[in-house]
């Protein structure tokens, strides 16, 4: 079809679809999510009037949702084929290293961190190798995998071998010329498909590291590969040199669809990695658009992209691969405002609905051109695992473009390591989050998780003010992924208590408090008058249960006993017990008495947090005071203890933190740069395995045991908290069942407290 003719129709039909979209926006105006947001261009699709309902579903088709779940299902689809019946290819191989292309941009949008963890477990699996044929740049497409996950978990074992690869193609001379003869391809980038698997493998290795070698060597390759294979007159790459003058059917020249949607994905990917101010972008850019403009007018009626570009009909079956890669390339455009919407976005969606129709029920994507050098057949079940990687390229721009045009008023939470946050709480200062909520919002709100459309829950915390000071959420978010959030005005729903506490007069004074892990407790004056139970430190309460225990326990009187849900059987006597503080010195800790004062700050559901007060006494020649802050999160194990001293005379005085030893061997971490104290103890018979720990945000050089605690010392100042963490796990629990859990669990809390999720409010 002549480019004319494709523009003429495209005028007609977006006429009309004006004219629904118009109609559609005085029924759904205002609505932020449901059936929800209106895209300024519906896709062409078969001849016939556009109808609200035809509308409508293409519309609800596009919606961040929607291309989530589409994403989601084709790839789990890949990974159950993969586990059941084995790898297709090696899993260096460049066919899955454009699957793993893929798979990564899923791992941003999704909630599930199994797709995140298995693309750790493949780097771990190949030993983050590349393939055996060193310098073929099929070998190395999973280069691009290893610097991705690199930059988010920072470990040297997942580039050191691709980086000592990729320094020697620095080295080498690249003087040959690319003619397809004498195995050229296994030394250069002879074919245009390898301008996705080699550039972008450096360039990523380039944003990692920091080192601009790589990403200026594959420029400069990139274009000896250009001046070779491009035809200016035809905007398009052939194949390979061997391609040159062949002719199709029809008489015009070979241009396989899938190669040059390699180099379209590849030329997006090496824009993704050029910084700001990079010398050669603006060359990149002008091929990228070269390029968008002639693969747009080549779309076929079908939505996509036959195998060859120039002589669709004698290809008249459709082609995934190919058509995958251009709509992630095309909408990437839209997105970085490099091509017009207007002109664009109609080719896009055409382009995803006809991806989308060709999966199948089970997620298995269909029409996929098998492996080969030149256009050929596809079929409803012919399929590929680099079909799949482009399939989630495509979408995820597809999300990008949605949350960019339709979510006002959001915010973004941002998970920027390696760690799976899992139920974790993020926090916002009041202000800043309802700096652009209108005053009847801010009266009654819902926060929304635009990628699910499910309710995140919060709470308003107020630190014992009358205003709120912050507000926090509850989230998970997989290593390296996102959350896209928005506040809509409404009534939330109910969250269920998983963080609570209260002074309890009726037990001597104790202060106890918990959340759906465990439960704590310290002392207060009436125990001093019992010397038989008196107590310094934290005690614990093990519990098997999420539910809020404290006061069916206090009330029936027999918490040392296992009700079903947990007990007390944690000794704390004359200790620190479970993580306190105290003054030190020469080998003394100068223990207070019991606190004096309570004062409960804020009370869940999410977050607890109260003040005791304690007595002036002696630490040493010392007259010291102290307040100890503690909150304790919804689905964490640790508590936030903040201590200030209160002292005349010193700048510092030096302080211990203590965890009680039982008199049987237990397991002990002490580990002074992470700054990570953990204890294994003993098993207690029936009742099971108690792990406490201590976590600060910062080396402990001195960490060590005596006859009674295990030691990390530090120095306070006057009026200046002393800030750390401290809590347990019990065995039967369930969540963490032995020693080495428990300290994996301590020393990924001290990396999240080091660097907590990132919120950007649009």
């Amino acid at each position: 079809m002549a480019i004319w003719t494709i523009a003429r129709s495209r005028n007609y039909v977006n006429e009309l679809i004006i004219a629904v979209i118009m109609m559609m926006k005085k029924i759904i105006a205002g609505s932020l999510l449901g059936l929800s947001f209106l895209h300024a261009g519906l896709p062409l699709h078969a001849a016939g009037p556009v109808t609200e309902k035809h509308a409508a579903a293409f519309t609800d088709a596009y919606t961040a949702q929607a291309v989530r779940a589409q994403m989601e299902k084709v790839a789990s689809w890949q990974w159950r084929y993969i586990n059941a019946r084995g790898w297709n290819h090696a899993p260096t191989d460049w066919t899955n290293g454009a699957m793993y292309a893929g798979m990564m941009s899923l791992t941003a949008v999704t909630s599930n961190s199994f797709f995140t963890d298995r693309l750790v477990q493949v780097g771990r699996d190949n030993n983050w190798n590349t393939g055996p044929d060193r310098f073929f740049a099929d070998e190395y497409c999973v280069g691009q995998l290893y610097a991705q996950l690199y930059s988010l978990y920072k470990e040297p074992v997942m580039i050191d071998k691709f980086r000592k690869l990729a320094d020697s193609i620095v080295a080498a001379p690249h003087t040959e010329s690319l003619e397809w003869v004498n195995g050229i391809h296994h030394r250069e980038w002879a074919w245009c498909d390898a301008l996705f698997m080699g550039p972008p493998a450096l360039a990523y290795l380039s944003t990692a590291t920091g080192d601009p070698r790589y990403l200026e060597t594959a420029d400069k390759l990139w274009w000896k590969t250009t001046d070779y294979l491009y035809n200016k007159q035809d905007s398009l790459y052939y194949r390979d040199g061997s391609y040159i003058g062949k002719k199709e059917k029809n008489g015009t020249n070979v241009y396989w669809s899938r190669g040059n949607g390699w180099v379209m994905g590849g030329l997006v990917r090496m824009l993704d990695n050029m910084p700001a101010g990079y010398a050669g972008k603006a060359r990149f850019q002008a091929l990228y658009k070269q390029m968008a403009y002639r693969i747009a007018a080549l779309q076929t009626q079908d939505g996509t992209w036959h195998a060859s570009l120039l002589d669709p009909d004698n290809y008249p079956a459709k082609e995934t691969s190919g058509t995958g890669f251009y709509v992630y390339a095309l909408m990437w455009g839209i997105n970085n405002g490099l091509l017009p919407e207007k002109e664009f976005l109609p080719a896009v969606q055409k382009g995803w609905e006809a991806l989308v129709g060709c999966v199948q029920p089970n997620g298995k994507l269909g029409f996929v051109q098998e492996i080969g050098a030149a256009p050929g057949k596809a079929t409803a079940d012919d399929t590929e695992v680099y079909g799949v990687g482009a399939f989630l390229l495509a979408g995820s721009e597809l999300i990008k473009y949605d949350l960019r045009k339709n979510a006002t008023g959001s915010f973004v939470i941002s998970n920027n390591t390696g760690v799976n946050r899992e139920g974790d709480i993020v926090e916002i200062p009041y202000g800043d989050f309802t700096a652009k909520l209108s005053k009847s919002t801010q009266k009654s709100f819902k926060v929304i998780d635009l990628l699910s459309a499910q309710e995140i829950p919060y709470q308003l915390i107020y630190e014992g003010s009358k205003t709120p000071k912050k507000i926090i959420l509850q989230v998970s978010a997989p290593a390296g992924a996102r959350i896209h959030a928005a506040v809509t005005e409404g009534t939330p729903a109910q969250v269920k208590a998983a963080a609570y506490g209260r002074y309890v007069p009726e037990r001597k004074d104790d202060y106890a408090w918990e959340n759906d892990r465990m439960a704590y407790r310290m002392y207060g004056k009436a125990l001093e008058q019992v010397p038989k139970e008196m107590a310094f430190g934290i005690d614990v309460w093990a519990k098997r249960t999420s539910d809020m225990v404290i006061d069916t326990w206090y009330k029936l009187d027999n918490y040392h006993h296992d009700n079903g849900q947990g007990l007390d059987y944690y000794s704390v006597g004359l200790t620190l017990g479970a993580g306190d503080t105290a003054p030190y010195g020469e080998d003394t800790i100068y223990f207070p008495k019991n606190y004096r004062q309570w004062k409960r700050l804020d009370n869940g559901p999410l977050r607890t947090t109260f003040a005791l007060t304690y007595d002036t006494w002696q630490a040493g020649s010392i007259p010291v005071s102290v307040t100890k802050t503690i909150s304790l999160d919804a689905g964490s194990q640790l508590n936030k203890m903040q201590v200030q001293y209160s002292f005349k005379g010193n700048d510092n005085i030096p302080v211990v933190t203590g965890i009680v030893k039982r008199k049987e061997p237990g397991t002990v971490l002490l580990d002074e740069k992470t700054g990570v104290m953990g204890y294994w103890e003993p098993t207690h018979g029936e009742d099971g395995t108690i792990g406490v720990g201590c976590v600060f945000a910062r080396e402990v050089p001195g960490m060590k045991t005596d006859n009674v605690h295990l030691l990390s010392p530090g120095t306070a100042g006057s009026q200046q908290p002393y800030v750390y963490y401290f809590g347990a796990a019990w065995n039967k629990g369930g969540r963490i069942t032995s020693a080495q859990e428990w300290f994996s669990y301590l020393e990924t809390f001290a990396q999240k407290v080091k660097q907590p999720l990132q919120v950007t409010i649009q």
